[in-house]
């Protein structure tokens, strides 16, 4: 019998969620889902610098839903495609200051580790968008 090549399976592309979650506006839990992106990249074989980016967007978007929301529940997605970590995070609002200095610097920390970012009302609804660009993985071989 022939000997035959050990056939090492790799995905075509990197796919991890999208991870749904609904949480209390609560500071403190922001933790848990900084450590689920974290674990959600390093599956996805983020580099360090990646993971840390991804992990400052989830940051910044629930800190400020939680900070310029109504203290209502908050609805976060997570999904990593290819080359690109996808966050979509949401909650209501009564009132919405876009000058808000706070959310100035949460802007300018969004745009400085995100290759798209969004931060929108509609109706009564806060909502920030933030897309994490990631290096291609054959590219870190």
């Amino acid at each position: 019998m022939e000997d035959s090549p050990e056939l090492l399976w790799e995905p075509a592309a990197r796919r991890r969620g999208p991870i749904e979650m609904r949480l209390p506006a609560d500071p403190e839990l922001v933790s848990a889902i900084r450590l689920a992106a974290s674990a959600m990249a390093a599956t996805g074989k983020c580099t360090v610098a990646e993971i840390d980016d991804v992990k400052l967007a989830i940051s910044e978007a629930l800190l400020a839903l939680i900070e310029h929301g109504s203290g209502a529940q908050l609805s976060i997605s997570m999904e990593l495609a290819d080359s690109r970590f996808t966050i979509s995070a949401s909650t209501e609002t009564m009132t919405f200051d876009r000058s808000h200095p706070d959310l100035a610097l949460c802007e300018t920390v969004l745009a400085a580790v995100c290759s798209d970012h969004s931060i929108e009302i509609a109706g009564s609804e806060l909502r920030i968008d933030a897309d994490v660009s990631l290096n291609p993985p054959e590219s870190k071989r």
